[in-house]
């Protein structure tokens, strides 16, 4: 049986700001889709030389951007987005800031930080509400509400006030287009998706790439086509998105076995017949999926299959109060674990031809599945697109490079105390 290798993941750096968390990691994220590009995929075509020197460049970048995101986060404005988790509620960052915005500085604020209901009541006094731009906030808040239907009228409101004073990028049609899918509407989501990508010829104007910007596009188109049953190009859309690194899966090797690995897992599974504590998943999950290649190698594919559906749903517990998705870093151990008995059961379900199990299992491989991606990925609305109703002052209290952060959603910090901010918990 031909085992596989972990996908190959950089740790994450550490952070020294007085707030800890899962900040550090969920930057690596967000640089590492934000440098992406053709050359990063096509590194095997070039010579040692030429690979050590782009990896090189590239870290350099990736570092340089992680701290000039780390420097937004301990600003007053970075600050007052972060929600913070723990004994201490701590929100005097927050209102302190907003005390310095004009009103509609205030909406754009509250909507990017997900304060729906206090961004909608503020919106509802502010006289340029109908503008372009004053409708496109508050689609984003009824999106964020979840009342899809009605977010998809006001976006449709706002699309028809396009002029040169609302002439929003590709955010506003990735937006348009998250309502849509979100409410079943896959054609016009799948229109909204191809104006974003015409649109992002600008992308550089808007914290991001034109390449994270199609990697996104991409992302959605197969997770729509998933949804619409077409398993088997949706699994090829999400198998190229890997670029080079798509080997790591070895779909074209055989899983082959013979009389002598039978042998060995009949003795593996007589000596090793209980599964470690769930306390200690990174342990549980090699375990799984060393016992689910010893159920292959005697021919049992149903309970192979069994046993690595449980490897990859293993997660480090959760720590106090922390949200799940916070303590589940992308580069532990244990996702590298998990993502090695992902590309075990990937290739089993290509083996059987179930492309519909396929998707569900190489998703499972992504940082942020596609499933999730317009929620974790690029869902900040730029200060650029709703000039109508932000001043200059609110422009230059706003620093652009926080919308990279806030494109991953909120940032969540644990207060951990530090003299000049606050108390301790």
């Amino acid at each position: 049986m031909n085992y596989l290798s972990s996908c190959s993941k950089n740790s994450a750096p550490k952070s020294h700001s007085p707030f800890a968390g899962r900040f550090a990691s969920h930057l690596s994220i967000a640089v590492a889709i934000a440098f992406a590009s053709p050359q990063m995929y096509a590194q095997e075509r070039l010579t040692p030389a030429q690979r050590t020197e782009l990896t090189k460049k590239i870290q350099e970048e990736v570092n340089q951007k992680i701290q000039m995101l780390e420097k937004w986060a301990k600003s007053e404005e970075g600050l007052a987005y972060s929600i913070f988790i723990g004994k201490a509620q701590n929100t005097d960052f927050k209102y302190k800031y907003m005390q310095k915005l004009s009103p509609g500085g205030k909406i754009y604020f509250l909507t990017c930080r997900q304060d729906y209901n206090e961004a909608l009541k503020l919106l509802d006094k502010l006289p340029k509400r109908d503008t372009g731009s004053g409708l496109y906030l508050r689609a984003k808040c009824l999106d964020g509400q979840h009342k899809r239907l009605d977010a998809i009228a006001i976006y449709a409101k706002a699309k028809a006030k396009l002029a040169k004073e609302f002439n929003p990028g590709f955010r506003f049609y990735l937006h348009t287009a998250a309502a849509q899918a979100a409410a079943g509407q896959d054609v016009e989501a799948l229109k909204s998706l191809k104006i974003a990508v015409q649109k992002s010829d600008d992308a550089d104007k808007y914290a991001s790439s034109k390449t994270s910007v199609a990697r996104s596009v991409l992302s959605r188109l197969s997770y729509l086509q998933e949804k619409k049953g077409k398993h088997k190009e949706a699994f090829e859309n999400y198998l190229n998105m890997f670029g080079e690194a798509k080997s790591q899966f070895h779909l074209d090797e055989p899983i082959e076995v013979d009389s002598n690995i039978k042998s060995r897992a009949v003795k593996w599974l007589t000596e090793h017949p209980r599964p470690p504590s769930e306390k200690d998943p990174l342990a549980l999950c090699k375990y799984l999926t060393t016992a689910a290649k010893a159920r292959l190698a005697l021919g049992d594919v149903s309970k192979a299959k069994d046993i690595l559906t449980k490897a990859i749903e293993l997660r480090e517990p959760a720590v106090n109060d922390t949200p799940r998705e916070l303590t589940d870093d992308p580069f532990s151990p244990l996702a590298k674990a998990r993502d090695i008995a992902s590309s075990l059961l990937i290739r089993l379900d290509i083996k059987d031809k179930d492309y519909k199990a396929a998707c569900k299992h190489i998703r499972a491989t992504f940082v942020t599945d596609p499933a999730r991606d317009d929620q974790k990925l690029l869902t900040c609305i730029s200060m650029r697109d709703v000039g109508e109703v932000v001043t200059q002052h609110d422009r230059d209290l706003h620093s652009p490079i926080g919308e990279e952060r806030l494109d991953m959603g909120v940032p969540y910090l644990r207060y951990v105390g530090s003299k000049g901010h606050g108390k301790k918990p």
